[in-house]
């Protein structure tokens, strides 16, 4: 079950954007099963105490979670080439988008949230 998926593509390391681990946001009761674990089977994200609510959608509700392998220091991956299968899955550009890249990264560092705590 450690077979690596297709990575979805992300500005992360190209434009040095940590918007997806800082904090890790996932949709909202994310099973516990799911969260991705360490070498050691140690949960490799530890839950917040807090909702983040987009404010341009506030019906939906992301639970967040600091990721060990993140380093708040430099914004980036400890273990980027070996990051779990759910980060490498998730991506926040679409490759099937008829708008550019460069917007699509625009939006996603515009986004504006507020905390539920």
């Amino acid at each position: 079950m450690n077979e690596k998926i297709k990575e979805k593509h992300g500005p992360c390391t190209d434009k040095n954007c940590s918007e997806c681990c800082n904090p890790v946001k996932t949709k909202r009761f994310m099973p516990p099963e799911l969260i991705p674990k360490d070498k050691d089977g140690n949960d490799l994200w530890k839950k917040r105490r807090e909702l983040l609510v987009p404010v341009d959608n506030p019906e939906e509700k992301l639970e967040t979670y600091d990721c060990k392998n993140f380093d708040p220091k430099t914004g980036k991956c400890l273990d980027y080439e070996n990051r779990p299968n759910i980060c490498r899955g998730s991506g926040c550009i679409d490759p099937d988008s008829s708008e550019s890249k460069e917007n699509q990264f625009k939006k996603l560092s515009e986004k504006k949230f507020f905390k539920i705590k």
